[in-house]
């Protein structure tokens, strides 16, 4: 019996409060710390399907263990917009990192929502500060953000 794709992680990639590219990762288990031989895996960029090889849809599912929940995140900061003046024209560039974030209570997932876990700015207007309290987590989520970026560059924007 198939199960039905769940988004996993969403990488928005933003000028000001358009998103000006939508990378989507799927999967048909929300639980980043159980695996099947029966799990798929599917990307969408900007709605348009993308073949995505089998180890590296599974390093994202091991990534996205660190920073979907609490216990392993240190839960998520966002930070006040601010910091030095930026003189810069045009406008606010930046990256946007969603996971399905999870709640769990003795030993069961009770709750699951996409929540934000990483901005990225791209100039300095973009001031959204977003990440995940735990070193690890941060540096797990970056890895993530990387890897859906990357693939993201192999189809030109509105293709």
């Amino acid at each position: 019996m198939a199960k039905t794709p769940v988004e996993l992680l969403k990488l928005k990639l933003q000028s000001d409060d358009q998103v000006v590219r939508d990378i989507r990762f799927y999967g048909t288990d929300i639980d980043p710390n159980t695996s099947s031989v029966d799990d798929q895996f599917f990307l969408t960029i900007d709605g348009q399907n993308v073949p995505i090889k089998p180890e590296l849809a599974q390093r994202l599912e091991r990534l996205r263990r660190s920073f979907s929940y609490d216990s392993l995140s240190g839960g998520i900061q966002v930070g006040e917009p601010g910091g030095p003046m930026c003189l810069m024209a045009g406008p606010a560039r930046g990256m946007v990192l969603e996971t399905r974030y999870l709640t769990y209570e003795n030993f069961k997932i009770t709750n699951s929502e996409m929540k934000p876990v990483l901005t990225v700015p791209q100039n300095c207007l973009f001031t959204s500060k977003i990440s995940p309290q735990n070193a690890t987590a941060r540096e797990d989520a970056r890895a993530a953000l990387e890897i859906l970026f990357t693939l993201s560059q192999t189809l030109p924007p509105g293709s």
